[in-house]
């Protein structure tokens, strides 16, 4: 993980649903190489994650996609 960002993503997260699913998104955006900063929204259900290379947005919706929840691209 790096400590600064250059690069900011917010994500719509589909089936998240308690405290223990913002764990878990903040935990598997982490292992994603070059995110610094996570931020889980559990009302509006998103997520704004802060990243620099080698991440990129796919990357990340990538990896919280496959932990089995639906993310989308917001900006």
């Amino acid at each position: 993980m790096t400590n600064s960002a250059s690069s900011f993503v917010t994500l719509s997260v589909g089936g998240m649903g308690c405290g223990a699913c913002v764990a878990k998104i903040e935990k598997i955006a982490k292992t994603v190489d070059g995110v610094s900063t996570v931020s889980v929204d559990l009302p509006n259900k998103q997520a704004s994650i802060g990243f620099s290379a080698p991440a990129d947005a796919a990357t990340i919706a990538k990896a919280i996609d496959a932990a089995g929840y639906e993310t989308q691209i917001l900006g």
